[in-house]
């Protein structure tokens, strides 16, 4: 395999100085002059025993030396070799300890105070720029596969003595979206091997049942996972609905102190959709350190944990994403949302307006994430259809890899609301079996 570029880097690392030594990443890889590699260039900086990785899906790194403070070197190598074939990329990552006579000359009266890196930037003659489509992101093939993964886990975890995950979802009233969306997440439960239950009740249940039955549910030792399908009536309380949730059980992560531990960076329940949205960046490879994103939408379920996942600490439970995070929303100007959408790396667009997101909106190579989902009449067919809020046709022609709608989030949302059932029956079991619950 033929690798597509080389990118050397050469450390000084002293007195912990790590915002240093990303800006002096982050400076290099502006320098860079082909566009592939610049947009391409991935620098996942992790403090992991004073060492840190720099990766790139289309570069070759190697000679990646780190020296402490004290002179004592920790030198590694490593190899990423990567090429594509039909689309799709094939990776390989080696580590291997060696001797580098190559050594950075940054040094200073305490120390060091100058962080020098040393590039070099081999590519093929093919200008990608003029590769014109999107690479487009199969939530539904993604989904598909963490499904295969959860059957296996669940499998594994029955074996081990334990009983089948259980969820319980609690449908009020006739709407037809909620029926639909109620009997696919059903429906998945059972292609992953978790027992699953839907109890309906009338429009006109009171919110004082709903919430004793929800109570009864709470202390029910063969119940994993409760979900309440929103919306419900307006009658009801939806906030104080989602409260009564218990924690353990709460795998929407509607509960608000699931929430309150999300914003913390703290190990919690993630509500499906933006863990969906966090599965799909990192699964195909879109780098989010350093890189800017806007989110077009702020709704306490969707945009905001989005948010909260984008910019929050990569090392912390929520293994977040380190970008830098915008937030507009229906005040934002559509001037400003325009030059806000331009300067961004990473657009996660859940407003529910269709063709907000327009290709002159589009940083060249940017992704796109749409989580909006409409019914609308097609003009051909005269039945209605389901739109996101991007202008999909036109977008694709700038941006760097998009979702589609539908097969984009909405498969992600049901697989994630599986994973969250998992883990919400281990943690339970652990809890039982400490004499906690």
């Amino acid at each position: 395999m033929t690798p597509m570029g080389v990118f050397t880097v050469h450390v000084y690392r002293a007195f912990s100085l790590e915002t240093k030594l990303r800006d002096c990443c982050f400076r290099t890889i502006s320098r860079l002059q082909n566009s592939e590699a610049k947009r391409s260039l991935v620098s996942l900086i992790r403090t992991n025993n004073n060492i840190y990785k720099f990766e790139s899906p289309n570069t070759f790194i190697d000679n990646s030396t780190v020296r402490n403070s004290t002179d004592s070197f920790t030198q590694t190598r490593f190899y990423h070799s990567l090429s594509t074939r039909r689309g799709r990329l094939d990776s390989c990552t080696k580590m291997v300890h060696s001797r580098n006579s190559l050594q950075c000359h940054a040094a200073g009266q305490n120390g060091v105070d100058i962080l020098a890196c040393e590039r070099l930037i081999h590519t093929d003659s093919k200008d990608s720029s003029n590769e014109i489509m999107a690479k487009l992101i199969d939530g539904k093939q993604i989904a598909t596969d963490i499904r295969g993964e959860l059957r296996e886990q669940v499998e594994q975890w029955i074996e081990q003595g334990h009983r089948a995950p259980q969820l319980t979802a609690i449908l009020i009233g006739d709407d037809p979206a909620s029926r639909t969306y109620v009997a696919n997440k059903m429906k998945a439960a059972e292609d992953v091997g978790i027992k699953s239950k839907t109890e309906r009740y009338g429009a006109d249940i009171t919110e004082e049942q709903l919430l004793q039955r929800i109570e009864e549910l709470n202390r029910d030792d063969g119940v994993d996972g409760i979900l309440v399908q929103l919306p419900v009536p307006e009658h009801i309380n939806e906030r104080k609905v989602c409260n009564s949730v218990s924690c353990d059980k709460d795998v929407d992560g509607f509960n608000e102190r699931n929430v309150g531990r999300l914003c913390l960076d703290m190990n919690t329940l993630i509500p499906c959709t933006p863990l969906g949205v966090q599965e799909l960046i990192k699964r195909c490879q879109i780098e989010t350190f350093g890189k800017n994103a806007v989110v077009v939408g702020r709704s306490k379920n969707v945009g905001m944990p989005i948010a909260m996942l984008l910019h929050a600490d990569g090392r912390n439970d929520t293994c977040a994403m380190d970008a830098t995070v915008t937030i507009c929303h229906r005040f934002t100007p559509p001037e400003e949302l325009k030059r806000f959408c331009r300067t961004a790396d990473i657009i996660v667009t859940a407003t529910g307006v269709p063709n907000l997101i327009r290709a002159d909106m589009i940083k060249e190579g940017a992704t796109v994430i749409d989580v909006g989902i409409t019914r609308v009449p097609d003009p051909v067919t005269g039945k209605n259809k389901l739109v996101g809020d991007v202008d999909f046709e036109e977008v694709r022609k700038v941006a760097g890899h998009i979702t589609p709608v539908p097969g984009g989030v909405g498969p992600m949302t049901v697989a994630m609301l599986m994973k969250n059932t998992f883990i919400a029956a281990k943690n339970l079991a652990n809890k039982r079996g400490k004499g906690e619950c």
